[in-house]
């Protein structure tokens, strides 16, 4: 397959190469190609989680976010820590 690249992005593929960051452009290609993908499965998920979070809404499964909530989260989030519980990485920036 022949494609044309951009000037702009032909150097910068260059330049990663020359960088010592890749062995050749195919190579910066693959990557580039291979973080895209991981991008494309990560939206996916948050996509479908969000779809939970609007269904859950749609049910009235929610709570009113407050200060007295707020504190509450806090507390048990405190208490997991001291029990040695890992936090979800859905909730870790």
């Amino acid at each position: 397959m022949a494609i044309q690249i951009p000037t702009d992005i032909e150097s910068r593929i260059q330049q990663k190469v020359a960088q010592g960051f890749f062995s050749d452009a195919d190579e910066v290609i693959r990557e580039a190609m291979r973080l895209l993908d991981q991008q494309e499965r990560q939206l996916e998920a948050f996509r479908a989680k969000l779809q939970i979070g609007l269904d859950q809404l749609d049910r009235g499964e929610y709570a009113v976010f407050t200060a007295e909530l707020v504190e509450e989260m806090r507390r048990e989030a405190d208490e997991r820590f001291r029990r040695g519980a890992r936090p979800k990485p859905d909730v870790v920036p």
